[in-house]
């Protein structure tokens, strides 16, 4: 039978109010005891080291017929902060988040990638004036994710495979090097689906799609990311989709990174290098633009029939392109993975992603978050 010292049951009843403020806030004293079936004191004793520590604060009080009115407490959601970036080829993406994953800042970095110390040494110093503008101290910062396009070590510390930045055994000294804090590289598709179950935790089982410049992904049972064996668990961008078909930066010909990336859907033209000017003449009527968007929706759906015979689970789109999406794009993409479909069955398992912007920069902040709360 497991024991429990008085130290134990004290951290546990501590986190235990904590944890009970930041999902209710606005909660008084009694109520807070009864919840958690505690004595008044031993609330109150945890109640007065948390205010202390810049935890909780008194939010009012909350009204009554009858005798004093009681003290209302909410949790601190700025008490500490967690920094995220997006990187990519010529830009940098952060977000500061706070301990409700919630955006309190943004901002846009245009930032040649390379491997070199000057890269590291001008984010870092962009990352540092982003730290100050929002009056961020270095005792609240929790730490600073990377989200980077390659595949990531468990430990986040090194870059496994990194083509398309050409970054493959990058390790996360040459940036935590100039923070206190600290820090790790995520891959991007993880991300983008760390955003995701945090703004949909009743997400159990799924298969996640991140369509952007390239096209990544993610397995989720039980509420969790699966990694696999050495961390390439949802690489689908380099599944065969067309045999000998286009050429794919990994070597291979024909991978799902060829047809059903914002890369693919934009290649070969002139005019409509980024996807706003694109959609924008499509919504406009350009034939051009219609014949491509159908095109590529007849490609992905090819590819999450194929990924929902071997999961038969939800599909959730996320990613730079699915800003993008209208309802009759999600009911033609239905229609199209019906018609693949070996049983006839409706694809309304297709759904778009509940986070639709900054889901990369935002994801890589999360796990500092996640791993704050599980310790508190």
């Amino acid at each position: 039978m497991e024991k429990f010292s008085l130290s134990d049951i004290k951290k546990k009843n501590r986190s235990d109010i904590y944890h009970f403020i930041y999902t209710n806030p606005g909660s008084s004293r009694q109520s807070i005891a009864n919840a958690l079936n505690m004595s008044l004191p031993t609330v109150t004793q945890h109640l007065t080291s948390l205010s202390e520590e810049g935890f909780i604060e008194k939010a009012g009080q909350l009204s009554s017929n009858i005798g004093r009115k009681a003290t209302a407490y909410s949790a601190v959601m700025n008490a500490r902060i967690a920094i995220g970036v997006e990187i990519l080829g010529d830009m940098a993406f952060l977000v500061a988040i706070d301990l409700s994953g919630h955006k309190i800042a943004k901002e846009k970095i245009p930032l040649q990638f390379s491997t070199g110390d000057d890269y590291f040494e001008t984010l870092s110093s962009n990352i540092y004036s982003f730290l100050k503008k929002q009056n961020i101290p270095a005792d609240q910062l929790l730490g600073i994710g990377l989200g980077i396009q390659g595949l990531v070590s468990s430990d986040g510390r090194t870059v496994i495979y990194g083509r398309i930045l050409d970054c493959t055994g990058l390790t996360i000294d040459a940036f935590q090097r100039f923070f206190q804090a600290p820090c790790r590289f995520i891959h991007d598709a993880e991300c983008a689906a760390i955003s995701e179950l945090w703004d949909n935790p009743a997400l159990e089982n799924a298969i996640y799609l991140s369509l952007g410049d390239h096209l990544g992904g993610a397995v989720i049972l039980e509420g969790k990311l699966q990694r696999g064996i050495s961390g390439k668990s949802g690489t689908f961008e380099h599944m065969i989709l067309v045999p000998d078909g286009k050429p794919c930066y990994c070597g291979k010909r024909g991978c799902a990174e060829c047809y059903c990336s914002a890369s693919a859907l934009l290649e070969g033209t002139i005019d409509f290098q980024k996807l706003d000017s694109f959609f924008e003449q499509k919504s406009a009527g350009n034939s051009e633009c219609i014949n491509r968007w159908h095109t590529y929706l007849h490609d992905l759906a090819v590819l999450i029939n194929n990924l929902h015979m071997v999961i038969e689970n939800t599909i959730i789109l996320g990613g730079h392109i699915t800003p993008y999406f209208e309802d009759q794009d999600v009911d033609f993409l239905r229609r199209e993975v019906f018609s693949l479909s070996t049983f006839g069955d409706p694809a309304d398992y297709i759904l778009p992603g509940k986070c639709r912007v900054d889901a990369v920069s935002r994801g890589s902040a999360l796990p500092f978050v996640q791993e704050f709360l599980q310790t508190l």
